[in-house]
C-alpha cells in the first residue's frame, strides 16, 4: 500500500496547531541528517516547548532560516532539523513542491 503524501504547507499548519489546554500536538518525523545523509527518525516530537532568549522570545521564521526547532518527548531535549531535509511527517511523504 502506497503512503499518503502531505503538502509542506499543510504539514506546517498541523505542526503549528495551538496547544489546547495541556494537550500538546505530538507527531513523528523522518528526516535526512545534514552531517552524513543517513535517515533519522523521531517517533514523538512537538514544536519546541522552550523560548530562546530575546526581547520577544524565540520566533521561528522558516522563510529565512529554514530550520524547524522541535522537542523530542522521548529524550526530553530540543533539536533542530533543516526543513528541506524532512522526508515524512506522521508517516506521510512530504511534498516540498509548491
Amino acid at each position: 500500500m502506497a503512503k499518503k503524501t502531505i503538502k509542506r504547507r499543510a504539514m506546517f499548519a498541523e505542526i503549528h496547531q495551538d496547544t489546547v489546554g495541556d494537550k500538546i500536538h505530538i507527531f513523528s518525523v523522518l528526516y535526512r541528517k545534514k552531517s552524513d545523509g543517513t535517515l533519522g527518525y523521531k517517533p514523538r516530537v512537538s514544536k519546541s516547548l522552550q523560548r530562546l532568549p530575546g526581547t520577544s522570545g524565540y520566533r521561528q521564521n522558516v522563510n529565512t532560516n529554514h530550520i524547524l526547532l522541535l522537542h523530542d518527548h522521548d529524550t526530553k531535549r530540543p533539536f533542530e532539523v533543516l526543513i528541506d531535509l524532512l522526508v515524512e511527517y506522521n508517516e506521510m511523504i512530504i511534498d516540498h513542491t509548491v
